[in-house]
């Protein structure tokens, strides 16, 4: 931040001392995400698309279509588009709104995708047969999706306080 101040003093004709101040204050801050961090985040980021659209794919094939936490192709489609997307802005690097909204969208997807995990979860129907369990495959995505919650808030935080 810098703050400057300007004082001039004159003498008018009848004698008097005249004083004029004008302060001027300027900010500007600038948002960066480290390019390491940028990134690793844009991997992390990639590879949370891939695996979730594998293990859609896996699971329709082993879900029957009347089972309710079966996973809806329209919901993991924008998982997935929605994380690369969130990484191909990130991956644009240095200072600006373009990182930084690539973080604020790989952030929701990331939340969107662990709430829609967790309700498969939950709704998925128990079946003996099936080894390690029903909920295994949408529980552990519904954690991935914790994961990849967490690299974007930690990114989202160093990229917000980082200022120049």
């Amino acid at each position: 931040m810098a703050l400057r101040s300007s004082c001039s003093r004159s003498i008018t004709r009848s004698g008097v001392f005249s004083t004029s101040s004008s302060s001027r204050r300027s900010m500007q801050v600038k948002a960066a995400l480290d390019p390491t961090a940028a990134a690793a985040v844009t991997q992390q980021a990639t590879a949370f698309a891939i695996v979730l659209a594998a293990e859609a794919a896996f699971s329709r094939s082993n879900v029957p279509e009347a089972d309710k936490g079966r996973p809806q192709v329209p919901k993991v489609a924008a998982g997935v588009g929605g994380s690369l997307a969130a990484a191909l802005l990130v991956g644009q690097g240095g200072a600006g709104v373009i990182p930084t909204a690539g973080l604020v969208l790989g952030f929701a997807v990331a939340a969107g995708m662990l709430a829609y995990n967790t309700q498969r979860a939950l709704d998925l129907q128990y079946n003996d047969g099936d080894w390690p369990g029903p909920k295994a495959w949408p529980a552990g995505m519904g954690l991935i999706s914790f994961f990849a919650l967490n690299v974007f808030f930690q990114a989202l935080v160093q990229d917000i306080s980082t200022t120049v």
